[in-house]
């Protein structure tokens, strides 16, 4: 995941000629544990299904780079 980040971040710093430099900081954000399928919202203070037995897992995470 944090190399599909870096790789979309470079290609927006490029669209205004710049350069995308070291990983500065990175956040865990919310862990969103839903059954296969689901069409439950995603909520502020996440979800953890305990229930299903075939789950998805969405997990937000915030990086922040450096500009050259």
């Amino acid at each position: 995941a944090t190399k599909d980040a870096s790789e979309r971040a470079s290609k927006i710093v490029k669209t205004a000629d710049g350069n995308l430099g070291k990983l500065k900081n990175a956040n865990m954000g919310v862990f969103q544990i839903t059954g296969q399928g689901s069409v439950e919202n995603d909520s502020y203070g996440g979800i953890n299904d305990t229930f299903s037995k075939n789950k998805t897992a969405r997990i937000t995470v915030r990086l922040e780079y450096e500009l050259d």
